[in-house]
């Protein structure tokens, strides 16, 4: 026998809970091991300094409490709820990954929204500046006369 499975059957060795064939197999290696020789004396003494204390003894009602309380906790294990164990596993993780992906879709759209208006206020900006310049009147000027060098002047040469 291993000392493992012994070590694991000592105290029920102790206790006189083994069978006879099993006890046989214990004291044979009890005679060649001192480790398990060692693991049993420190099991007698712990037996043997119970003693000194006063056994208690439970009231009459401790079992029917106790069953009773198993029982409870039983029922409760047993008491499933699809709907909730269904929006637990499935429906938040569902649920996060939309919350997500509409953020997403949102805040494109938004970026988009603020870019256009963005852009149409500088447009529109661009086109007071000219008209406060009086830029757009050179337009009927030909190619090449002092408002296209004018034009140049104020757009920073962008129109070559």
């Amino acid at each position: 026998m291993k000392c493992s499975r012994v070590r694991r059957r000592l105290s029920a060795f102790l206790d006189g809970e083994v069978s006879e064939e099993e006890k046989q197999h214990i004291l044979e290696h009890l005679k060649t091991c001192p480790d398990c020789q060692g693991e049993l004396e420190a099991l007698h003494q712990v037996s043997d300094s119970l003693d000194y204390f006063e056994e208690i003894e439970p009231s009459p009602y401790f079992m029917i409490h106790l069953k009773q309380r198993i029982a409870e906790r039983e029922a409760r294990s047993l008491i499933r709820f699809p709907f909730v164990e269904w929006t637990r596993r499935v429906a938040v993780p569902v649920g996060a990954a939309a919350l997500v992906i509409f953020s997403l879709f949102l805040g494109s759209y938004l970026g988009k929204a603020i870019y256009q208006v963005r852009a149409e206020s500088e447009s529109r900006l661009n086109m007071e500046f000219a008209d406060l310049l009086c830029v757009n009147s050179l337009d009927d000027f030909s190619e090449g006369s002092l408002s296209g060098v004018y034009d140049d002047l104020l757009t920073g040469g962008e129109n070559e």
